[in-house]
């Protein structure tokens, strides 16, 4: 069987090579955890199964902004030999909840609120029709269903075997790096369960020298990290390069400007909206999940906002002062009752917003991480009361989160941080 696979995953790279795709072949996780173990909220017995990969999306940005290829992989990669205790499948525990969401939030009418917002036809915040429904939510309660999730946005980076920091997810297929995938773009991986009712789609995050893994995305990472995160353009000193041009005077930044960047065409978010359209165009009746680590989770909180989708994040920078940026919809309900899950832990610097200032490791690695609020709900693990961890960027690897995650026996509660203030000493005109 192992044979079989090999040359199975040769034929079907050569097919790649000669159609020119120039993509990594993509691959499946290996489940860690018995089913029968997860334990599902009072409010719901439901298990979605059999999740498997089926689509790698890759979004050019930069100089080919308009690329924008999709890979399909192949039903015999889910073939998995009888007795054989690797598979490719594997189970996640759902909870339904009440959703508060806009009544029109199909691609069209939100993307043409976007225009509007983007070009100044609507001005403040716009008063949706929204409608209450009862949806299947990940269960965020239970620890396995987390550490399936986590290895999800593991499937999202590639790179060289040689990499002693991989997350090894098993055979036949490759295995993970902690950090980013050559080629520029961004990518989203989408699994699906076996009857297409439940999607996830996983976005990657930053590929950085600083974090033991660099690649050719690194430089549009960064750009993007920087975009997002600071409070004007990375506009930090007058030694740094900045990423736009809105920083007016000391600590005056110009906020139209800011707001035009981030929408702009070659950027992250115009990137994950095409994502999103292109994997409801193939699953138009499913419940879409987002999920993603790093930068690549704060992509997908901004998109699980725009169009109301459950979401669950591992160590995201603070993001939101970019959604407040981007005038994505803010659901007029406790932050509560959100669908947005933002997992981390406190000796994780980027994902607690203690990721700045001359001494930090960002700041030496030139990424300008200012941000310290996000939006909806965190749910964080005391790994330094806990487990001893001293503060660190090595506890932002998503290796290390899917082993923090499993060695809890419970997973924490969620609050929000209303407290929460970006960028306070800013004026924006």
């Amino acid at each position: 069987m192992r044979i079989y696979m090999s040359l199975l995953v040769a034929g079907y790279c050569l097919l790649l090579a000669s159609a020119a795709l120039a993509i990594q072949l993509p691959f499946g996780l290996t489940p860690t955890t018995d089913s029968d173990n997860l334990v599902s909220s009072p409010l719901s017995g439901q298990y979605p199964s059999g999740f498997t990969l089926r689509q790698v999306f890759h979004h050019g940005t930069d100089e080919f902004p308009k690329l924008h290829r999709r890979l399909d992989v192949p039903a015999e990669f889910h073939i998995a030999s009888a007795g054989d205790e690797e598979s490719t499948a594997f189970e996640l525990s759902s909870v339904d909840r009440q959703a508060t969401r806009m009544a029109k939030r199909d691609c069209d009418s939100v993307e043409s609120y976007l225009e509007k917002v983007r070009t100044r036809e609507i001005v403040g915040v716009q008063d949706f029709d929204w409608v209450h429904e009862i949806i299947p939510t990940p269960n965020i309660t239970d620890r396995d269903t987390l550490v399936t999730l986590a290895k999800m946005t593991a499937d999202a980076y590639v790179g060289l075997p040689d990499n002693a920091n991989w997350l090894d997810v098993g055979v036949p297929y490759n295995r993970s790096s902690d950090f980013g995938w050559d080629a520029a773009g961004i990518r989203g991986h989408v699994f699906a369960d076996e009857k297409n009712k439940t999607v996830v789609i996983a976005i990657k995050g930053t590929s950085a020298a600083l974090f033991d893994s660099d690649g050719e995305t690194a430089p549009s990472d960064k750009i993007n990290d920087n975009l997002l995160f600071s409070c004007c353009c990375s506009r930090v000193s007058y030694m740094w390069k900045t990423v736009c041009d809105c920083y007016d005077s000391t600590y005056t930044c110009k906020q139209d400007c800011v707001e035009d960047a981030l929408y702009e065409e070659d950027k992250y978010y115009r990137a994950v909206l095409d994502i999103y359209r292109n994997t409801t165009s193939i699953y138009p009746d499913a419940t879409i999940w987002l999920t993603g680590h790093s930068l690549g989770g704060a992509m997908a909180s901004l998109l699980g906002r725009t169009y109301a989708a459950p979401t669950v994040t591992f160590e995201a920078p603070p993001e939101k002062l970019a959604a407040k940026r981007l005038h994505l919809p803010f659901p007029p309900i406790p932050e509560e009752e959100t669908m947005i899950w933002h997992i981390g832990n406190t000796a994780d610097p980027i994902y607690m917003g203690v990721c700045n200032g001359p001494s930090s490791i960002c700041w030496m690695g030139g990424y300008a991480m200012e941000t310290q609020c996000h939006s909806a709900l965190e749910c964080v693990y005391d790994t330094v009361n806990d487990k001893n961890w001293r503060v660190s960027s090595t506890n932002h690897r998503i290796r290390n989160v899917v082993e923090m995650i499993a060695s809890y026996n419970s997973t924490p509660t969620c609050v929000a941080n209303t407290e929460c203030q970006d960028c306070f000493d800013w004026s924006y005109i």
